[in-house]
């Protein structure tokens, strides 16, 4: 399927505090499962065979405030009561749900993983933008056939599942390396937005010089948000030569003055020194969020909305089911739909589908995950 633009997934992203309360909030289309539960999948002696598209859930994933896991066991169809010291290390749970984010078990033997079938592509247009009134109108019983036709032969060569992994959002994506050249130059056209200290600021590197295996200059493009001010937009970028040769010290950034600070100060990046310069590596606070963008058309952040555009640590998970995000996230009532997407998950030698169906219970709270899940058959 089309993969969304990034100005769309970044709009989609969602927390979604504003989705818990009444019945009245929750989606028209929405389905208010309960068949299934707790109770498993019947399937241990055959007394209770469950249908092909069973609903389980809903399953509290607790509030933004205080969020809960759900782990979920797909051999057993039911829950897992752990902690989340515990579930690190655990082998039994699958696929585990916190909020928006739905996360599969890497400590098995061998790591549970996941494929997106592609099934709902005529969800979106020609471009990969989204068609909302096809979100907004879909129900647990439209998108059921979807569901339905996914057998054995859909199953694609073990490469093409992927799961959850550990990486860095800067890490090393603000410069590119040619390999036959060597030659180092900045990745201008990757940009950063932190939020730290209730502000917001789109950076990005415009130029590099090595030093050695060293970096011995860089210039930072920094347009701020002062948001604190009632700013609504980043303010024209602003060029910042940072020249680390020699350095004997890490170098400190304070975006709000767009100027370098000490350690001292209330600094919202960092570089390290080196032997004789600074090491590739840009650091933000421990309190500080980020967010990579590919393209510089972000005006601004809607601070009311930030906590959906889905600001990080720098040091992040990876979830497998990130790569096509499982919802659809309405800018007018603030809601989630599921795009009911169906997905294989290999569990060792078993491969299931698994369609998300619902992220409210029957009264429109949020965080509460309906789903089917099936053995794919032939």
């Amino acid at each position: 399927m089309k993969t969304p633009s990034w100005l769309f997934i970044i709009a989609c992203i969602a927390m979604l505090t504003a989705c818990g309360g009444s019945g009245s909030d929750s989606p028209a289309t929405e389905p208010t499962p309960q068949i299934g539960s707790d109770e498993g999948t019947g399937n241990d002696d055959n007394t209770n065979p469950v249908v092909e598209g069973t609903i389980y859930g809903p399953y509290s994933t607790g509030s933004a405030s205080e969020p809960a896991t759900v782990y979920f066991d797909l051999d057993s169809g039911e829950v897992v009561d752990l902690s989340e010291a515990a579930a690190a290390t655990d082998t039994q749970w699958d696929i585990a749900f916190r909020r928006t984010e739905v996360m599969v078990n890497t400590h098995q033997d061998t790591a549970v993983s996941v494929y997106f079938t592609g099934n709902n592509a005529d969800f979106y247009d020609n471009a990969g933008e989204p068609i909302a009134s096809s979100f907004l109108n879909a129900t647990v019983d439209s998108e059921l056939d979807d569901y339905l036709a996914v057998k054995a032969a859909s199953i694609p060569a073990a490469e093409e599942f992927i799961t959850d992994s550990e990486s860095e959002v800067i890490g090393d994506t603000f410069y590119n390396y040619d390999m036959s050249t060597h030659v180092v130059t900045a990745a201008d056209d990757v940009y950063y937005v932190v939020a730290s200290d209730e502000n917001y600021t789109k950076f990005r590197i415009t130029d590099i010089q090595t030093e050695g295996r060293l970096l011995g200059e860089l210039i930072l493009g920094i347009a701020h948000q002062s948001s604190l001010d009632g700013a609504s937009e980043f303010a024209d970028e602003v060029s910042l030569n940072l020249n680390t040769v020699g350095c004997s010290e890490d170098i400190y950034v304070d975006f709000d003055t767009q100027q370098i600070v000490t350690a001292a100060d209330g600094w919202d990046l960092s570089i390290p020194c080196g032997d004789g310069a600074a090491e590739f590596a840009l650091t933000i606070p421990d309190d500080a969020t980020v967010l990579k963008t590919d393209i510089a058309t972000f005006a601004g952040i809607d601070a009311e909305a930030a906590p959906y555009y889905g600001f990080s640590a720098n040091q992040v998970t990876r979830y497998a089911f990130d790569n096509q995000q499982w919802y659809y996230y309405d800018t007018t009532s603030h809601l989630l739909y599921s795009q009911f997407g169906v997905y294989l998950i290999k569990v060792g030698e078993t491969t299931y589908k698994f369609q998300i169906t619902s992220y409210y219970d029957d009264e429109g709270t949020s965080g509460n995950y309906s789903f089917r899940f099936d053995p794919v058959g032939e």
